[in-house]
């Protein structure tokens, strides 16, 4: 049983596609197993995104994102999979594959009580509905509650094309 807490702010001109502001989120959501009413524990989420485009050729828009979390209240064994924090994937580290950025487990992905993620873009565009992308981000999902701050993340980088529709873009990275 969950009952999540989340709050917005921001100012971006394009809700799919920003190019100008910012958006600060944050998010609580505190668990209870109502089969095993001893396991309970808080998730928290903290993200800051910032979009800047430059009045150039091309059009230059340089985008930023902080992103981090935590699971407090219980070992990571009692948290269920499916609550856990994962790092890697289109969505987060690109270059990595999905939800593989953490501790494994046989091969897989164990999942992290905390998680730290930064990425940056550089978005250019040309002939009116196409665009090239250059991408870096890093991150980790880690086992403590507490995000390590000074640990090393795993980094990605790659090029993206994109199509820019009148509803929003489709992308292709690499």
């Amino acid at each position: 049983l969950s009952f999540p807490f989340e709050v917005q702010w921001g100012r971006t001109n394009d809700i799919l596609n920003p190019t100008a502001g910012y958006i600060i989120s944050a998010g609580i959501r505190p668990y209870v197993d109502i089969i095993n009413t001893d396991i309970s524990f808080i998730k928290s989420i903290f993200s800051i995104s910032a979009y800047h485009s430059f009045d150039v050729d091309l059009q230059p828009t340089l985008a930023l994102r902080y992103s981090l979390g935590s699971l407090s209240g219980e070992a990571i064994d009692n948290i269920p999979a499916d609550e856990r924090f994962y790092v890697g994937g289109g969505g987060s580290v690109r270059g990595y594959p999905y939800q593989s950025l953490s501790e494994l487990n046989d091969d897989d992905p164990k999942g992290g009580r905390s998680f730290q993620q930064l990425n940056t873009e550089l978005r250019l565009r040309f002939l009116d509905n196409w665009g090239l992308v250059t991408f870096l981000g890093g991150g980790y999902a880690f086992e403590d509650a507490t995000p390590n701050l000074s640990q090393r993340l795993l980094w990605g980088a790659g090029l993206g094309l994109r199509y820019y529709t009148a509803f929003a873009p489709f992308r292709f990275d690499v």
